[in-house]
């Protein structure tokens, strides 16, 4: 069972991570847009909004050094980069 849980923690790392991907590419200016989806749209600004704090704090409490580091990054992501994309992408 653990194992299982930890494939699903790196997996919705990833998928946390892939979306940020079109907000980092306009921020170094790169003309890339990676495939999306529009059926996960809710799904998506709930990742964004909470999701990093979430697997965050389940990470942390796996255990391990790698695991540490990667839910303190997520944390972190969910922390810095949401509110400044939210605030680059207000009109004015």
């Amino acid at each position: 069972m653990k194992a299982f849980t930890g494939i699903v923690l790196y997996t919705l790392c990833l998928y946390d991570i892939y979306l940020y991907l079109p907000d980092i590419f306009d921020v170094f200016k790169l003309d890339i847009q990676p495939p999306t989806t529009d059926y996960l749209l809710y799904f998506d600004g709930a990742m964004l909004l909470i999701g990093g704090i979430v697997l965050g704090i389940m990470l942390i409490r796996t255990g391990g050094k790698f695991n540490k580091a990667l839910g303190v990054a997520m944390m972190l992501m969910n922390l810095v980069l949401t509110p400044w994309f939210i605030l680059r992408g207000l009109p004015g």
